[in-house]
């Protein structure tokens, strides 16, 4: 059983990813976005084998409150995976289950590090890598 703040986090996580996508080859490319990202953003900070393992016993709780989870891995690599559970149960059970296992993996990180550092955590791994960096400094301000 998660917490509000994590299942708060998570359902916001969710609705930042797949924003109004209701067809379930859009919902599917949210979900499997949206793996990416987190093992991309979290992989930073606990390693490779760190997020795995992290993502391993998440998916596990998670299963167990949510069958529809199937075997996904999660690790950014199930497209075709999502895409049969989407087809198979319906788009309405692939919107939660992303919810379901990020809540599960904020509790999970938040029992080392503290939920309120694995919300912000979790939240900023969720977020599209900006593609160019601009600096925020101005000409005149450099040379000012």
């Amino acid at each position: 059983m998660t917490t509000r703040a994590a299942t708060d986090a998570a359902r916001r996580v969710w609705a930042r990813a797949a924003g109004d996508s209701r067809a379930p080859e859009d919902v599917t490319a949210a979900a499997e976005q949206l793996a990416i990202q987190l093992r991309t953003g979290l992989g930073r900070w606990i390693g490779a084998q760190g997020y795995r393992a992290l993502l391993a016993r998440a998916g596990g709780l998670a299963r167990a409150e949510h069958p529809a989870l199937g075997g996904l891995s999660w690790l950014g690599e199930d497209q075709p995976a999502i895409t049969a559970a989407g087809q198979a149960q319906g788009t309405g059970e692939v919107t939660v289950g992303p919810v379901v296992l990020v809540a599960a993996l904020i509790e999970l990180l938040g029992r080392i590090i503290g939920e309120e550092m694995a919300v912000r955590l979790v939240e900023q791994s969720s977020m599209p890598s900006p593609r160019k960096l601009v600096s925020a400094e101005t000409e005149g301000s450099r040379n000012g």
